[in-house]
């Protein structure tokens, strides 16, 4: 099968080069579709060049579940050329994408905060012979079209990356896309298929292009759940990385009040260290962490600094003089029973009333220590959230519940902070 030409080299708009990365898997389930789709919105929220958040173009080439753009569109009718459209006319010049910004499901942010996500979808609802259409173009022509198609796109709208959703299994599309894409990404859960078949697919996909190389694949185990298992296996398959399943890393048990919220920052961490992996070179389309973060948390981060103006800890601070009182009470009640034997009184109510006062005045002293500890431990872990920034609030999330708990109590102490509430914005899937 000879090399086409017109797809050799990088995507390159306005000079500059736009990687693009394909999703494909061994079968469905394992989560692709949400992996791309993250992929790309967090993509929007990547620094990008000259100040301006990048605009990334997303593509649903799973022509026969068309997952993503019935997500992306709510179902709607689509007034717009799809993939399948395109390829059916064998026209690339005729094709459209629908801005589906306000369609992005990230854990915080909003539109202003940036860029723009369009989408090509990949069918009509009632599109007929989906396969055949695609199977009766010989594959460098596929891949040809596939490519102008990209570019028009690219070029129409300023994209900076492409991310492209391919059917599962091996079809002329998913081969298209992975001969296609600077980075090919293969799918899979922590299971034995996977693994097994992480060697056979770009074998198969040399059937449709026997120019692609293998050596390109890199290989995601999504939703790990039992890490021993996984690590022997990643290294005997060279995985690239894996992606735990977040409602096993923090549960509904710890009765943390931002538990989902946790999950999709967590969730999203873990997509944005696979970034910095697979888009080497392009560190401009690296979310950092503060945008990973958001503006809420990072105002939160800010209170802590000033963590001694919160209403709790002052109460702490106030309730720490009760040693004072407590001493106090305690001198008092030595007194009274220093009196008693000195002027030899035998009234029981003076004894009584030394007893009392001598306990309470206890209870005050223990209070107030307990309170000064207390406030000293808050006003310590707040002080470590505030140096330590975004990475400490994800290393926080990564770690045991104890430090989840911490973090849970430190977010609601920043946000009853008398400089104004911090208004999370939370848009879990």
């Amino acid at each position: 099968m000879e090399e086409n030409s017109a797809v050799s080299g990088p995507l390159c708009v306005r000079g500059q080069q736009v990687p693009v990365i394909a999703f494909y898997s061994v079968q469905g389930g394992v989560g692709k579709s949400t992996l791309a789709r993250r992929f790309a919105e967090l993509l929007t929220i990547a620094p990008g060049r000259d100040g301006r958040r990048p605009n990334v173009l997303l593509i649903d080439l799973d022509v026969d579940t068309q997952g993503i753009t019935y997500r992306l569109t709510q179902g709607t009718r689509l007034g717009t050329r799809t993939v399948h459209d395109v390829i059916a006319e064998r026209n690339p010049a005729n094709v459209q994408a629908i801005d589906v910004t306000t369609s992005v499901r990230l854990a915080r942010g909003t539109p202003a905060d940036r860029g723009r996500l369009y989408l090509i979808p990949s069918a009509p609802p009632d599109a007929a012979r989906l396969f055949q259409t695609c199977s009766e173009i010989e594959p460098n022509e596929l891949l040809a079209l596939l490519r102008a198609m990209i570019e028009n796109v690219a070029n129409t709208y300023d994209i900076s990356a492409v991310a492209l959703d391919c059917p599962p299994g091996v079809d002329p599309y998913s081969a298209a896309a992975a001969r296609l894409a600077d980075v090919p990404l293969l799918i899979g859960r922590n299971e034995m298929a996977t693994y097994e078949n992480a060697r056979r697919i770009p074998e198969r996909f040399r059937e449709f292009f026997d120019d692609f190389q293998p050596a390109k694949q890199r290989i995601i185990i999504n939703q790990v759940t039992v890490t021993e298992l996984y690590k022997p296996r990643a290294q005997q398959f060279g995985v690239l990385d894996f992606i735990p399943l977040v409602a096993d890393v923090i549960h509904e048990t710890e009765g943390l009040e931002r538990a989902e919220s946790y999950r999709m920052m967590l969730f999203e961490k873990y997509i944005s260290d696979i970034m910095k992996q697979v888009l080497v070179g392009y560190a401009h389309l690296i979310p950092d962490d503060p945008a990973m973060l958001g503006p809420e948390w990072i105002k939160r981060i800010e209170k802590l600094e000033h963590c001694e103006d919160a209403p709790a800890v002052r109460r702490l601070r106030a309730l720490s003089f009760a040693r004072w009182a407590g001493l106090a009470l305690l001198a008092a009640a030595i007194a009274l029973i220093a009196a008693r034997q000195i002027l030899g009184l035998e009234s029981g109510s003076l004894i009584n009333l030394a007893v009392l006062a001598a306990i309470i005045g206890c209870a005050a002293i223990g209070a107030g220590w307990y309170a000064t500890g207390s406030r000293q431990r808050v006003i310590a872990e707040a002080k470590d959230l505030a140096a330590g920034g975004p990475d400490r609030v994800f290393q926080m999330l990564r770690q045991g519940s104890a430090q989840r708990k911490s973090l849970d109590r430190l977010a609601k102490l920043a946000d009853s902070s008398p400089s104004g509430q911090s208004d999370e914005r939370n848009n879990p899937q």
